[in-house]
């Protein structure tokens, strides 16, 4: 190997061993809180717990998925989570945090996701997409009051 392709190999292994630190997130513990939380609504959902619904989600919710045609509440919520819990279901999930940022008793969690699902056809597939969820704190615990997003186009 020649001097200059040794140097260029350890500069360039140099900067992704700085770079890889920086990418790293480093979360306060109430963001800690917030995405612990948003990760529980995920695995209730894919376990098929519609639980979650009552539990996490404000009675004022107002959400937009990118494959309704409006804003919903929480009542299509319940009525479209029912519906989808007998046509699909859900094999492996991750959640990708973007940014958290909380102010008083607000909340607003970018993220990106990537599933591996499977219809009642038994066809599967892996998707990806992209929410913001804004979360309020009442009586000291975090609620859905409202989230847009969806997964992302087909190619």
């Amino acid at each position: 190997m020649s001097i200059r392709a040794l140097f260029s190999t350890l500069a360039f292994l140099s900067l992704v061993a700085v770079a890889a630190p920086a990418s790293a997130q480093t979360w306060t513990a109430e963001q800690q809180e917030v995405l612990k939380f948003e990760e529980q609504q995920w695995q209730m959902a894919k376990d098929k717990d519609l639980s979650w619904i009552d539990k996490m989600v404000h009675p004022s919710l107002s959400y937009w998925d990118t494959d309704q045609q409006a804003p919903q509440n929480k009542a299509s919520l319940a009525r479209w989570n029912r519906y989808n819990n007998t046509n699909a279901t859900v094999l492996e999930q991750e959640l990708f945090p973007i940014s958290i940022t909380i102010t008083g008793n607000i909340a607003v969690v970018h993220y990106r996701y990537m599933i591996a699902r499977e219809n009642a056809k038994k066809e599967r597939e892996t998707v990806s997409g992209r929410y913001t969820d804004i979360l309020v704190k009442e009586g000291g615990r975090w609620m859905f009051i409202s989230w847009a997003g969806g997964d992302d186009p087909k190619k």
